[in-house]
C-alpha cells in the first residue's frame, strides 16, 4: 500500500501512503502525507500536512481529476 493515493473520508483530503502498520489482529493503519496542507482550526499552525490513522478512515483513490 505504500505509495498509493488515498483520500481521508472525513477531511476529503488526498495524500500518499508513506508507511503502514498493524496494531491488532484485525486492524491496521497508515501514515499519510497530504498533497496539499489541509486546513484545521484546532491546530496552532492551522494546517495538517501528514496524519497517522486507522486504515478504515481512508479509501484508495483510483481515478482523481482534481
Amino acid at each position: 500500500m505504500i505509495g498509493k493515493l488515498v483520500r481521508h473520508i472525513e477531511l476529503d483530503a488526498i495524500g500518499i501512503v508513506v508507511d503502514h502498520f498493524v496494531y491488532s489482529e484485525w486492524e491496521g493503519g497508515y501514515k499519510v502525507k497530504f498533497l496539499k496542507p489541509v486546513p484545521h482550526e484546532n491546530l496552532s499552525s492551522g494546517f495538517i500536512e501528514q496524519m497517522i490513522g486507522a486504515a478504515s478512515n481512508f479509501e484508495e483513490v483510483t481515478n482523481e481529476s482534481r
